[in-house]
């Protein structure tokens, strides 16, 4: 980086200009090739789009990009870096966390994403853990969902694992309703039940094969009273997947400030800072395995699985408690 890009009110402005975008590669994920001239020659210049035969189209790998958020018809792409910036700008203003209505839609959309988003997880710790391997295998699996929202996470583990059974909890009615639509819609009336309950009031013993806890769904005083009532519902055998957002504190980058920022540094402290802005257990994998440790977990390990946005922790209930 020279001295003249290293001043401060350059960069500043050359961030606000990447929220621009952010904001015009949304745009052209919903509106699709060709773009409109004045679109896709701001992202020409940003490096993301080109021109073919007079028309403005983005580039191969930026469309794959899109096409990959794709999985219903519509692209999830804009409505990521939507939410993304909306909360920046509640930041930016000093607005709570949670100070932002959300639609029914907006919450539809948020939750298909963490469901395709824990799918994809249960897919990567199950080829890397044997005993989750063939705790997946059960027909007559008993899944618990933690804050499951608008249910789509015990509904991807309802329809991958045949005959199994799941509930799900969450203290807020509304979202529970949306769930219960998508119960509905997706015929699991039968094999998915909802529970309108703080998962620091489960009185629940000894009842599930398989509990999903994200910690990003609770402070961090309500997953330490989270974590000995989880682990009395856990059968013999039975694993929690306890998830976080941070990955573990990178390692400070050699060399002088002027060389740039810290790509991953800045990606932990910022999602670090996110987490603090919401109130939520903002843990890293190792704090989060220490805490199931003291909570009396067993076999707690942190099988690999690079590549996605949460990290996860296994642990067991004990043979004796």
């Amino acid at each position: 980086m020279s001295a003249t890009d290293a001043d401060p009110a350059r960069r500043v402005d050359d961030l606000l200009r990447g929220a621009w975008v952010l904001a015009a590669l949304a745009r052209a994920a919903d509106t699709g090739d060709p773009l409109e001239p004045e679109l896709g020659e701001a992202l020409g210049a940003a490096g993301c789009a080109e021109r073919s035969a007079g028309r403005w189209r983005l580039l191969p790998e930026y469309r794959a990009l899109v096409e990959a958020s794709r999985p219903a018809g519509r692209a999830a792409l804009p409505d990521r870096i939507g939410r993304m910036l909306h909360w920046a700008a509640d930041a930016a203003q000093g607005r709570p966390a949670d100070a932002r209505e959300h639609s029914d839609a907006e919450l539809r959309d948020e939750g298909d994403e963490s469901g395709r988003g824990f799918a994809a997880l249960l897919d990567t710790l199950a080829g890397a853990d044997a005993d989750l391997r063939a705790l997946l295998g059960c027909p007559h699996l008993h899944f618990l969902d933690v804050g499951t929202g608008t249910g789509a996470v015990a509904a991807a583990v309802a329809e991958r694992v045949p005959g199994a059974g799941a509930v799900g909890v969450d203290r807020d009615a509304h979202v529970l309703g949306l769930a219960a639509e998508r119960v509905e819609r997706a015929g699991l009336g039968d094999r998915l039940r909802l529970r309108r309950q703080d998962v620091s009031d489960l009185a629940d013993s000894g009842a599930f094969d398989l509990v999903w806890l994200p910690l990003s769904v609770l402070t961090p005083e309500a997953a330490r009273a989270a974590l000995p009532r989880v682990r009395a519902a856990l059968r013999p055998g039975g694993i929690l997947i306890a998830a976080t957002a941070l990955q573990e504190e990178p390692r400070d980058r050699p060399g002088p400030r002027h060389e740039g920022p810290d790509r991953d540094r800045l990606a932990y402290a910022l999602t670090r800072w996110r987490m603090a802005r919401a109130g939520i257990a903002a843990w890293t994998p190792g704090e989060a395995a220490d805490r199931l440790r003291e909570a009396g977990f067993a076999a707690v390990r942190r099988p690999g699985a690079d590549g996605h946005a949460a990290a996860a922790v296994l642990a067991g209930a004990p043979s004796i408690l």
